[in-house]
């Protein structure tokens, strides 16, 4: 008796585990915020130290946020960001500045760096929204320019995008993200020249 309950159990185990590998694992596509920056021909003379990007808690994670209906907010189950997107922008800044200006790092040195301005960005919205049938990337970013010298915010700006998308695929909601990325860094870039020496 022992011997037949025994073969039962382990063909029950068998039949689970045969079930549980036939079950199809989706396919994640994961995306990233590029914003390639050109080399400039007259690289300013400023020392900027990037703070790492904050934002709402939900843009220190990799999922991609979708707002199919008002007060509705999910997440795409077979796409993700690379990276969470607080780090990717921070990433993305730092990169970007350095081909404009002479000296950017992610955190200054007290002792021996001479920063003339502290970059602060906080990402308030990044998603892919639906609203009366039509689609829309929508990214918000508050920018303060801070100079440690004077001890005071310089500058401070909301960046705001609310782009129409021509169809609902995840792929053009990422192709106009990443150019309304690189339309702040241009504002940002210029912002931060008006304080060239």
């Amino acid at each position: 008796m022992n011997n037949k309950f025994s073969i039962l159990i382990i063909f029950l185990i068998t039949l689970f585990i045969a079930g549980c590998s036939s079950v199809p694992i989706p396919k994640v596509t994961k995306y990233s915020l590029d914003t390639p920056a050109a080399d400039s021909k007259e690289i300013k003379t400023i020392n900027i130290s990037v703070k790492r990007v904050r934002g709402r808690y939900q843009y220190d994670k990799n999922s991609i946020f979708v707002s199919p209906e008002p007060h509705i907010v999910d997440t795409y189950k077979t796409a993700q960001w690379v990276e969470n997107p607080c780090s990717m922008l921070t990433d993305d800044t730092i990169a970007y500045l350095s081909k404009q200006f002479k000296y950017v790092t992610s955190s200054s040195l007290n002792y021996n760096d001479s920063i003339n301005y502290v970059i602060s960005i906080y990402i308030d919205d990044l998603k892919h929204i639906k609203r009366d049938n039509k689609w829309f990337a929508v990214l918000k970013l508050h920018c303060e320019i801070a100079s440690p010298k004077a001890k005071k915010v310089v500058c401070n700006f909301w960046f705001r995008e609310n782009v129409e998308l021509p169809d609902s695929s995840i792929q053009t909601y990422i192709n106009v993200q990443n150019e309304s990325v690189s339309k702040f860094m241009q504002l940002l870039s210029s912002e931060i020249s008006k304080f060239s020496p």
